[in-house]
C-alpha cells in the first residue's frame, strides 16, 4: 500500500488486512496508512527486513510485524534475519516470518524462536501441484 485510496479500495473489496512495507515507506507514511486502515477496521501487517526498518516504523496502529527474509535490494534470502529480529519485536505484535522457508523443520525452529505465523509462497509455486505440496508440507510440521 502506498496511498490511502488503496486502503479504501481494499476495504471495499473485502480485505481484512493490509501490508505496509517499511523499505518503501517513510515512518510518517507508515503511521498515516496504518491509522487509516485501523479507522476502517482493517488489520495492519508491517514488513521489515532489518533492525533499522523495525525501529523507525513501529507504531501503535500495527497488529503484526513480518520479517522478510528476502532482501528487496538484491533478492538474496536468509532466514537468519528472522532469528536476528524476533527478540526486538515487541510482544504486543503477532510475529510473522516471511520468505525463504522450504523445510517444515524451519517452521518448528521459528515457532520455538517466537514466531506466530509464516508466509511461504515461492516454495509451493515451484511445484507442479502447489496445493498438494502445501498439504504434504503441513503434514510434516
Amino acid at each position: 500500500m502506498l496511498d490511502e485510496y488503496q486502503i479504501f479500495e481494499a476495504k471495499a473489496l473485502g480485505a481484512d488486512i493490509i501490508l505496509l512495507i517499511a523499505a518503501i515507506l517513510t515512518p510518517a507514511e507508515v503511521r498515516k496508512l496504518a491509522k487509516c486502515a485501523k479507522d476502517l477496521g482493517l488489520n495492519v501487517l508491517l514488513e521489515v527486513h532489518n533492525r533499522e526498518e523495525l525501529d523507525r516504523s513501529i507504531c501503535d496502529d500495527l497488529d503484526a510485524i513480518g520479517v522478510n527474509n528476502r532482501n528487496l535490494g538484491d533478492f538474496s534470502v536468509s532466514v537468519q534475519h528472522s532469528y536476528d529480529l524476533v527478540k526486538h519485536i515487541p510482544s504486543r505484535f503477532l510475529k510473522i516470518s516471511e520468505s525463504g522457508i522450504s523445510d517444515p523443520k524451519t517452521i518448528k525452529e521459528l515457532r520455538t524462536a517466537g514466531f506466530d505465523g509464516f508466509l511461504i509462497g515461492e516454495n509451493f509455486m515451484k511445484e507442479i501441484d502447489p496445493g498438494k505440496a502445501m498439504k504434504e508440507f503441513v503434514s510434516r510440521i
